[in-house]
């Protein structure tokens, strides 16, 4: 099972980008689940910090990035 985390700062971006990734887990019968979603950079770091992501998401111009590139290497590597 792929555990996915999905973090974009436009609400509605990130429930199409949601709701369009769901619909390609089930209509090919993927072993996925989106286990967590939020428009804040610092809440998806402490989210993966804590718990088992596979694949994370992100939009590429968060507008509430603080020091996302260097914080991210403290964080584990997905297995």
């Amino acid at each position: 099972m792929l555990n996915f985390a999905l973090c974009d700062d436009n609400h509605s971006a990130l429930t199409r980008l949601s709701k369009m990734l769901d619909t390609i887990l089930l209509k090919h019968n993927l072993d996925g689940q989106i286990v967590f979603t939020t428009t804040s950079s610092s809440k998806i770091l402490e989210y993966i910090k804590n718990n088992p992501v596979n694949v994370v998401i992100l939009d590429i111009d968060l507008k509430d990035s603080t020091s996302r590139s260097k914080n991210s290497r403290n964080y584990p590597k997905a297995r």
